[in-house]
């Protein structure tokens, strides 16, 4: 697919999206924009205020941690949860 055309099938997407859903993806956007900086975009989130910021920094952490430890499960396993009512 040619750049222009996927560019367009992607702008096209994003109209379609609930309005709910706009920040996410703006964000996720931004994180593929700016890949060499995991963190950056959770510094400069509108709409987290300091308490939540400190939260969600240390939520992360947590986990890196956790998973460089080993102690991490299967995505499938995860997604699958999520799915459960």
């Amino acid at each position: 697919m040619m750049s222009s055309a996927l560019k367009n099938e992607i702008h096209a997407l994003v109209d379609r999206l609930p309005e709910d859903e706009l920040k996410a993806a703006r964000r996720y956007l931004e994180y593929l924009r700016d890949a060499s900086d995991l963190y950056v975009h959770l510094d400069e989130a509108d709409d987290l205020d300091d308490e939540e910021r400190k939260k969600l920094h240390a939520s992360l952490k947590r986990g890196i941690e956790q998973a460089k430890a080993g102690l991490g499960r299967p995505a499938e396993e995860f997604l699958a949860e999520l799915k459960e009512p």
